[in-house]
């Protein structure tokens, strides 16, 4: 059995190599309104072959919005969202090719970052997986700040260097999720820019906290606030929203200053601008709720002692030894 499955796992990582190298060859060359006729189409498929994902995203709508949208308001979020997130796929591949050209040509910048970056300092930059964060990575180098992001290794070697190469290729760096910690303190050292998405599940050993995220704790990193207090830099943010002509608009909202570090209340601290980075998706979200990827198990961990009918049905409660006592109630709605 063990030989059947290395022998499965060898020829789908093949194939996948193949798929991108060919998907290289087919899409680069396509006009971009052939790009997103097929991001429609696609995403038109991935919602209807997968009930799994739909009854996932719906239940995350209904946590959010409750009665204030319709049953017919709610599925058409979900559909956008399923083009939404096949375009990001297919972009991710498009902008590889004639890469500066094409963002100047179709990425446009809310602000000039110099007006955002004052002085050349370093900053941390957070955007989520809402729109599109791999052209934003390119509109940011392109516009002269290159970032350093962290990036989760793919499984699959041989198409995890293919992407990172076309991340890379404006001057973008990426940086692998194990070990980011120190290679990120270095980049801010020396007047950098990190980059991290933070609307992503983190689990309490790795790093993660419970706040609160539309109304429930939620575990979120903590890095981003934790980098930004402890060196006193700045934390902005940045979503690349599609538009209905194809093209890219980064939206720039507010910036939050971290307060001056207090070696006795680190935790506190943290704590609270993580809770202000949340407020901040928050926000963002339900400006464009249908660029953001409702398909995610966002609230899939319940801490001892919170009522668990609240949660979406996908969720589950974490075993009580792995929530320190002072996780485990705040917030809880009781």
């Amino acid at each position: 059995m063990a030989r059947k499955v290395s022998w499965f796992k060898r020829l789908r990582k093949r194939a996948e190599v193949g798929l991108a190298r060919a998907g290289r060859v087919l899409l680069t060359p396509l006009p971009r309104g052939a790009i997103l006729l097929l991001a429609r189409a696609l995403g038109s498929a991935g919602y209807w072959c997968s009930g799994q994902l739909r009854a996932i995203g719906r239940a995350n709508l209904d946590l959010v919005y409750g009665d204030q949208l319709s049953s017919a308001a709610k599925t058409r979020i979900l559909k956008q969202s399923c083009r939404t997130f096949a375009l990001v796929a297919l972009d991710s591949i498009w902008f590889s090719s004639d890469t500066v050209e094409r963002t100047k040509c179709w990425v446009s910048l809310e602000k000039p970052l110099e007006e955002v970056f004052k002085n050349g300092k370093a900053a941390v930059c957070l955007t989520g997986h809402l729109g599109n964060w791999e052209v934003l990575g390119h509109a940011a180098a392109v516009a002269g700040f290159p970032l350093a992001s962290v990036a989760t290794p793919l499984k699959n070697p041989a198409v995890d260097e293919f992407l990172r190469r076309a991340r890379e290729t404006t001057g973008q760096t990426i940086i692998e999720r194990t070990g980011a910690v120190r290679a990120m303190l270095q980049a801010l050292r020396r007047g950098g820019r990190v980059a991290l998405l933070l609307d992503q599940n983190t689990q309490i050993n790795e790093g993660g906290i419970f706040v609160d995220f539309f109304g429930l704790p939620a575990t979120v990193s903590a890095a981003g606030a934790s980098l930004a207090y402890r060196t006193g830099t700045d934390i902005f943010f940045g979503f690349c929203i599609p538009q209905p002509d194809g093209s890219y608009r980064v939206r720039i909202p507010r910036s939050i200053t971290p307060p001056p570090y207090d070696r006795k209340h680190v935790d506190e601290a943290v704590r609270k601008v993580t809770q202000e980075i949340c407020s901040v998706y928050e926000d963002e979200i339900r400006a464009c709720p249908e660029c953001w990827l409702w398909m995610y198990k966002r609230w899939k961990h319940v801490r001892p002692g919170d009522a668990r009918n609240r949660y979406p049905f996908y969720s589950s409660e974490l075993d009580a030894h792995l929530i320190p006592p002072s996780y485990r109630y705040e917030n809880s709605g009781h």
